[in-house]
Parts: C-alpha cells; sequence; structure tokens
C-alpha cells in the first residue's frame, strides 16, 4: 500500500498510546511547517524531547489508556516519567520510518526531521485534526519561507516543500470556487423550498468572516507574490555550478522532478513551475474566487427579495396573493388557469416608440456632412511643419521605463546614487534628473529617500538632494 521502506509504518499508529504519538506527531510538523514555524532552526534530539513532553502535559487525554485495544509498545521503564516516555516515542518515530536524523554542518549537531512519508502522513494527521488550517495566504506565506530556508540551508527537501506549497495554492483556490458554487446550486432545494435562511446567515456571520475573508486581501497575497519572485530571482543568478549540485541532489530525492524537467536544469524547471502557479493563483484563481462568491451572495439576494415580496402586504399583496394561491393549486389546474389567461391575453399588442429615436432631421446636418466630403489637399509646408513637430516631440518624449534604466546604469554596482551626482551634460541628461524621483517612486524595484539637510544645486535646478537605492526585499 505505501512503500516507505519500513515494513512496521504503521506500527506507531495501533499502540495503546496511539492518540498520544498522534498528538506528538502533529506538534512537531507544527513545529516545523507551520504558519508560525522558523525555518531557519533546527531541532536536535533534547529540543525535540522537550517538545514532546511539553505536548503530553498539554494534551488532554487519559494518563492510562487501558481502555485502548493494541499493544503497549513500550517497555515499563520507559513508563516511569515524561521524560522517559518521550524519549521512547522518538525512538519509536525513527525506527519506524516516520523520522530521520541529519547533520548540519554548520551547527555540528544532530537534527531531527520527518522522512518523506512521514511528513505527507504527519500532514495528514495535522488537517485531519484542524481540516481548515491549510489556507491560500498560509501557504503562500510558507512557500516563501520555505524557499528563504533554501538559500541559506541549501536543503533540497526545502525546496520540494516550496514546490508542494505553490502547488497547493492552486488546489485550495479551485476547492473554494467549486465549494461557493455547490453552496449556489444547494440553496435552489434548500432555502427556496423551505424558506430558511439561517444556514446562509451563519455561513456569513461565521465562516465567511473567520476562513474566508483572511484570503480574499489581494494586497498581502500580491505583496507574498513579489517575495517569492525575488527569492527565485536570487535563485536564477546561481553559479552554474551552484545549480548543478542543486541539480544532482534534486534527482536523488525527486525522480518525477528530473523526468518532468527538460534537459536536466531541475532547479530552473522547478523554480519556472514555482512562479508560474503562484502567479496563476493571484491573477486566475482569486478573481474566479471572487466570481464564484460574488454569484452565490447574487442568488440569495435574489431568493430572499422573492420571500420578501411574497409576504408583503399593501400595494403589492395583491399580486403576491395572487401567486400564493397559484401556487397552491393542483399542476392540472395551474396548467388550465395560465391556458385561460394566456388565450385572453394573446390579442392584446403594444407597441411603443422610443421618444429618443425619433428625432426631426435638421438641415444643418446635411450641409455639414456635404462640407466634410472633400478632402482638403495637404501642402509641402504643412507637411514639413507636422514633420518637425512630431520631430521636437519625439526628441523630448522620455519614458519612466528609459529613465529608470539610465538611474540603474549610473549607480554602477554600488546600488545607490544621489541626484547631485547626475551629470547634465545634455537634453537627455537634464530630463532624466528632472524625472528620475518620479520614474523612481513608479518602479517596485527602488527606493526614495528625501536628504532635507543636503541641498541640491546645478545648471538646471536648485533644491533638496534625493537618495535612490536598489530595494532588497528580505526573506526572513
Amino acid at each position: 500500500m505505501v512503500d516507505s521502506g519500513y515494513p512496521q509504518f504503521f506500527r506507531p499508529l495501533t499502540l495503546k498510546r496511539r492518540k498520544l504519538i498522534a498528538a506528538c506527531i502533529r506538534a512537531f510538523y507544527a513545529r516545523l511547517y507551520g504558519s508560525h514555524a522558523d525555518y531557519r532552526s533546527i531541532l536536535g534530539r533534547e529540543d525535540l524531547r522537550d517538545l514532546f513532553v511539553q505536548t503530553m502535559q498539554s494534551a488532554t487525554l487519559p494518563a492510562d489508556p487501558a481502555g485502548e485495544d493494541g499493544d503497549d509498545g513500550f517497555a515499563a521503564g520507559d513508563l516511569a516519567d515524561d521524560q522517559k516516555l518521550a524519549s521512547a516515542i522518538v525512538r519509536l518515530l525513527v525506527a519506524d520510518g516516520w523520522l530521520e536524523t541529519a547533520e548540519d554542518r554548520v551547527r555540528l549537531v544532530t537534527a531531527y526531521r520527518f522522512t518523506r512519508a512521514g511528513k505527507i502522513f504527519a500532514q495528514a494527521l495535522t488537517l485531519a485534526d484542524r481540516p481548515r488550517e491549510r489556507t491560500r495566504q498560509r501557504n503562500m506565506r510558507s512557500c516563501k519561507n520555505a524557499l528563504s530556508a533554501f538559500i541559506e540551508r541549501r536543503d533540497v527537501e526545502d525546496l520540494l516543500d516550496a514546490y508542494e506549497y505553490a502547488d497547493r495554492v492552486i488546489a485550495d483556490l479551485s476547492e473554494d470556487i467549486e465549494l461557493f458554487y455547490d453552496l449556489a446550486r444547494k440553496i435552489l432545494l434548500d432555502a427556496h423550498v423551505q424558506g430558511n435562511w439561517d444556514g446562509f446567515i451563519e455561513f456569513v456571520e461565521r465562516r465567511f468572516r473567520d476562513e474566508f475573508s483572511p484570503r480574499l486581501v489581494y494586497d498581502n497575497a500580491e505583496r507574498h507574490r513579489l517575495d517569492i519572485g525575488a527569492l527565485i530571482e536570487r535563485l536564477n543568478d546561481l553559479s552554474a555550478a551552484e545549480m548543478q549540485a542543486i541539480d544532482d541532489d534534486l534527482a536523488n530525492h525527486a525522480a518525477w522532478a528530473a523526468q518532468a524537467a527538460p534537459d536536466g536544469a531541475i532547479l530552473r524547471w522547478m523554480l519556472d513551475r514555482i512562479d508560474e502557479m503562484v502567479t496563476a493563483a493571484c491573477r486566475t484563481k482569486q478573481p474566479e474566487l471572487f466570481r464564484a462568491m460574488e454569484s452565490y451572495v447574487r442568488r440569495h439576494v435574489v431568493l430572499l427579495s422573492q420571500s420578501l415580496f411574497m409576504g408583503a402586504s399593501g400595494s403589492g399583496a395583491a399580486l403576491s396573493t395572487l401567486i400564493r394561491r397559484l401556487g397552491e393549486m393542483p399542476e392540472r389546474d395551474q396548467g388550465a388557469w395560465l391556458e385561460r389567461q394566456g388565450a385572453a391575453l394573446a390579442p392584446v399588442s403594444v407597441a411603443l416608440y422610443d421618444p429618443a429615436a425619433v428625432q426631426p432631421r435638421k438641415t444643418a446636418e446635411r450641409n455639414r456632412a456635404q462640407a466634410v466630403s472633400i478632402v482638403p489637399e495637404i501642402t509641402r509646408e504643412e507637411r514639413l511643419r507636422q514633420f518637425v513637430r512630431q520631430a521636437q516631440e519625439r526628441a523630448f518624449s522620455l519614458s519612466h521605463h528609459d529613465v529608470v534604466d539610465y538611474l540603474l546604469g549610473s549607480m554602477r554596482g554600488t546600488g545607490a546614487l544621489r541626484l547631485s551626482e547626475l551629470p547634465v551634460d545634455d537634453a537627455i541628461q537634464a530630463l532624466s534628473l528632472l524625472r528620475a524621483v518620479e520614474a523612481a517612486r513608479d518602479h517596485e524595484g527602488l527606493d526614495v529617500e528625501r536628504l532635507d539637510a543636503e541641498p541640491l544645486d546645478n545648471a538646471i535646478m536648485s533644491g533638496t538632494d534625493y537618495a535612490i537605492r536598489r530595494r532588497h526585499i528580505g526573506h526572513g
């Protein structure tokens, strides 16, 4: 069923203390991959044991699982106290293939982490315990954190995690879209027939506010996407030797990626796929979720309006009473009544003209059409003046993109410059200086700082100096 290389992989979940072991697995998974996980830290044996002890002391589980079926799985000495039981659980999970050890060459310690199969089933246990913990925002943030951890530690497991998180962003949004379409279909059978609006009100007040509203914050999603794009650019700038070493490591850990990547460039293929999935989530799936949610709410509004109309009194009471009585008739009587009313209304024909379409014809319009039918002849002098005017406009036309390219070229690798450092030897340089601050503020890769204490004075302008720097996006 599952080829993890360990024949007793599921044994920890069949023992008497399986609930406690599952709680420890979930706690370790949350510590490594949860929404508040610190990807830059590692867990040694003492840290992992302390985490399990804390989980056992805080878990609301019976101390004596005598009523549970299954083997005990632990020696009598392992049950003396929480410290010994936690150490025994660590040994059990390592022996049965849930955890493995890895040497941290930087800190020179032995770190514990999930095996590939252990991580998959630990995630399943976590989602089963909190089925709606996973959200698009959390996966976007986790993808960014995993990429940051890969840049710092060069552990391909972090890169594979980032790929999986990016894939889940699309899956989460697809599930949410399908959920709203199902809800929209279901209300036609529930709310419309039964007249019960409690489910819709509960959805808006609880589930939408707590679960869906964080996913609809476009600014946060776009910020995460930009940060992920910056991290991908850093990885694409690695040397050929570094990329080859990472490709070799990925080929050993993810054979499926080696088969899918063209020409063996596994790292570049995986980075491109991450960027495509995150971009598609923000640019395609998120607007589709908005439309599905709008359709669901709009359908509820229509049904609610119909319900209010049917219960109305006063001027609309006659029509609502007629509709209600017609609905109470047997189906055969309904058909007969509607046929009689249709036959009575058949001879009626109402044709109304649109007042806006009835306009008298004006003589001035006919004369003007005849006047413009003759194309005037353009003389050579007029064509020359038009050519000179267009040439002058093009000579002083400078886009923000051109100004940003000029500023980046003037930095000469330092990553920063001041307006006072820019030359003004020709018209292009002068125009670039005048538009430098505005163009830099519109560019996402540059920061602008006003230097109030330092004046700017040259041949074309005088005022306050400005500093323009490259923007470095953090990866914490």
